[in-house]
């Protein structure tokens, strides 16, 4: 998908491939994604658990977990493919250019450390601040997230802290350094719909105010609509769909994401039984040599069952990867 929007991108992924060996043979997580993020946008990435949408954000980091290795594509960032960066040249962008809202802030901070001393690094690893100067712009980040009495904060372990609480010192360690991609791994997760809100407002809000590009991983299409411009829809590791996030909306296409959009509750018509997708994902170590989507899908034809679909363009910059889809 070409850069959207008419603006220069601020990530553009190409033929990424990302492999895990394991046991039982190897696995192939994410297979051959392009997708682009433009400079000052908000890219929702979507797809149901498993589908390889954290993996895509860990290989973007260089941190993709013991026994996976990234084996093919470009990940190009600021006029780079990170691929061909050394280890220490991508640390040195890791929290400064490019930085990550982690899933599960309890386990991504450091539970021996002060939380503000966690953020405060950040300043002084990237930014060369004193320790004084560092602790002073930890706490206004901390007041611009909304979290209370910042100063106080600023000595609170991470377990003393509530889950959003926890999540907004993750975006201000996040913002630190005014990033220009941040990618954002279901920074609403295990929060009440109250603090879902906060946080999303505040991801808008550094959009607006620092032009900082997002690319939004999550499950959840309520907040694509939202928040987002552009959305990527994945499965078992590759994109399905991808569209401006009103077209998308206005008439989904693949049968997946008709399957999605489906499944969610609806607050009038008397719904009594929740829509499901029938079947189930396929095993990424052995998937159905056509479509990977055929098995559970009611408009399958053979040619889907022999062939990979392309993801191609049906009009107006809506991509598809579907025979059935003119």
């Amino acid at each position: 998908m070409s850069t959207a929007l008419g603006q220069r991108s601020a990530l553009t992924i190409s033929g990424l491939q990302t492999k895990f060996h394991t046991p039982q043979g190897e696995l192939t997580a994410v297979d051959g994604i392009d997708l682009t993020v433009p400079r000052g946008s908000i890219v929702g990435l979507v797809g149901e658990s498993g589908c390889g949408k954290s993996v895509t954000a860990l290989s973007v980091l260089g941190l993709v977990p013991a026994g996976g290795q990234v084996t093919a594509g470009e990940l190009c960032f600021q006029g780079r493919d990170l691929r061909q960066l050394s280890e220490k040249e991508r640390r040195k962008l890791r929290g400064d250019r490019l930085a990550m809202i982690f899933q599960d802030p309890m386990t991504s901070l450091n539970p021996v450390y002060p939380v503000g001393r966690q953020v405060a690094e950040v300043l002084r690893l990237h930014r060369g601040m004193d320790r004084k100067s560092a602790k002073a712009k930890t706490i206004d980040l901390f007041r611009q997230v909304g979290i209370p009495d910042p100063a106080a904060r600023y000595d609170a372990y991470p377990r003393e802290l509530s889950g959003g609480l926890r999540q907004r010192v993750m975006i201000a360690m996040a913002m630190a350094c005014e990033p220009e991609l941040l990618l954002a791994d279901e920074p609403t997760t295990a929060l009440d719909v109250t603090i879902q809100a906060q946080i999303l407002s505040l991801m808008g809000d550094l959009r607006r105010e620092h032009g900082t590009a997002i690319l939004l991983i999550t499950h959840n299409l309520g907040v694509v609509a939202q928040l987002c411009d552009l959305v990527y829809v994945m499965y078992a590791g590759q994109i399905v769909e991808a569209a401006e996030t009103f077209a998308l909306f206005r008439e989904a296409k693949h049968p997946y994401t008709q399957g999605l959009r489906k499944a969610i509750p609806a607050l009038e018509g008397g719904q009594e039984t929740l829509y499901t997708i029938r079947g189930t994902v396929p095993d990424l170590r052995c998937p159905p040599p056509g479509c990977r989507f055929c098995p559970r899908c009611d408009r399958a034809t053979e040619a889907c069952a022999q062939s990979v679909p392309p993801l191609r363009d049906v009009g107006g910059g809506h991509f598809v990867r579907c025979f059935q889809v003119t």
